[in-house]
């Protein structure tokens, strides 16, 4: 009712609105826009005669894929809309497939076209998926460097040509003002030791120089052994640098394992470089090390032997949960994996919160307890909650003292901890 009173007059509600940008995002005519919204409104209102078909729930029509709107990563099912030769994505919903959207998941075995009218919720910034494809902003075009570095000049050029200058190189600024002859090495000059024998023996070599005691001398013993095989490296003279494959630099922003592991077998594995770099140190390194320092296990009388891995907190079964600098309903590896295992539990009072936070945010909102923390003191806060626990003896002494598997099996506890 509130919605048609917003809406007298205007022709359009919110709602429609909203639909209606998303295909205008795709490039259809005025005469498509209108059908489009015309049958969305009459799907929703259940109003289609027998004779129609709301082609979205079509199993033909949806892609299931995985939302790179952060790092996330959850599944999600792309409804696509055809009509008069264009495809276009028209809405994003959760991908029921997946344990991140859906509690239970649905078994992988079960076909696609019994999933197809299954939709899970998927945040904001997984439904702004749509936006991101068709913004008008969006690089879909090869851009290369028409002016200077730093000029801000850039040209498009075919895919096909692009691949062309990757691969080969050669001159490919002789369009710019003083680079007339510059030559541009391509991936197949750059791609030079091929050999993984070869390779493994230079970096034998290589490493050994770091220990030896005259460096001078380790060199020189170093390209007398290899003399055969130094064309391959980047500078004989510092056999460090390795061969000329480790030009080659690969840099991305965030990647998960499958992603990851394909690219680094790529480039690692088969190109030979050591130049695989993402920005994990600038984002969320404290995590990563958190769970080395975690997973580290006591052996001859020292904790090692932790890796870097990703961990989630049990939303699904804890009882106290204190959330500090961590916006759980605004981000925080993915609202649709929290809110699903979490905020049943919150609203049966199953579970109880407490956020920790300068600002209210979401989390604060529907939390048990809200403590306002003044920007910087965190580590007090926390050597406050430390000191209290040890003064008042409210620690589990039982399970933390026991410090590998054998020991928490003798205790009869479940886990250890380090």
């Amino acid at each position: 009712m509130e919605e048609q009173k917003r809406n007298n007059g205007k022709g359009l509600n919110r709602r429609d609105f909203i639909k209606c940008t998303a295909v205008l995002g795709g490039g259809l005519m005025a005469s498509q826009l209108e059908w489009t919204t015309d049958l969305m409104k009459r799907a929703e209102a259940g109003l289609l005669s027998p004779e129609e078909e709301y082609e979205l729930i079509n199993a033909e029509n949806i892609l299931y894929t995985v939302c790179l709107q952060c790092n996330t990563g959850c599944g999600i099912k792309v409804k696509l809309f055809r009509k008069n030769g264009q495809t276009v994505a028209l809405k994003i919903d959760g991908n029921p497939y997946t344990p991140f959207v859906a509690l239970p998941h649905l078994p992988y075995k079960t076909s696609p076209f019994e999933v197809n009218t299954i939709d899970m919720a998927i945040c904001p910034k997984g439904q702004a998926g749509v936006q991101t494809a068709y913004d008008p902003y969006r690089i879909t075009k090869v851009l290369k460097r028409a002016g200077k570095r730093g000029e801000n000049k850039w040209m498009t050029i075919p895919f096909d040509q692009a691949i062309d200058e990757i691969v080969n190189g050669g001159k490919l600024f002789s369009h710019v003002p003083g680079e007339e002859n510059r030559m541009v090495s391509g991936l197949k000059e750059i791609y030079a030791l091929r050999d993984p024998k070869i390779a493994k023996e230079l970096a034998d070599d290589a490493n050994a120089i770091a220990k030896a005691k005259d460096k001078k001398k380790a060199v020189e013993e170093f390209k007398a052994k290899h003399a055969a095989n130094l064309h391959y490296l980047i500078d004989p003279d510092h056999p460090d640098f390795g061969p000329k494959n480790n030009q080659m630099v690969y840099m991305w922003g965030r990647k998960k394992g499958g992603r990851s592991d394909f690219s680094l077998r790529f480039y690692n594995d088969y190109f030979g470089t050591v130049n695989t770099h993402g920005h994990t140190t600038v984002c969320q390194g404290s995590l990563y090390f958190t769970c080395k320092a975690m997973s580290e296990q006591y052996q001859d009388n020292k904790f090692g032997g932790g890796v870097k891995f990703y961990w989630q907190g049990d939303f699904e079964n804890s009882e106290y949960i204190l959330c500090v600098g961590s916006n759980l309903f605004d981000a925080n590896y993915g609202p649709p994996n929290r809110n699903l295992r979490l905020v049943p539990r919150l609203a049966e009072g199953k579970a109880k919160m407490t956020v920790v936070d300068p600002r209210f945010n979401k989390a604060a909102a529907k939390a048990n307890r809200y403590l306002p923390i003044l920007p910087g003191t965190d580590g007090a806060f926390f050597a406050g909650i430390i000191q209290w626990i040890i003064k008042n003896k409210k620690y589990d002494a039982k399970f933390l003292s026991n410090a590998n598997k054998a020991a928490a099996k003798a205790a009869n506890e479940p886990t250890w901890t380090n």
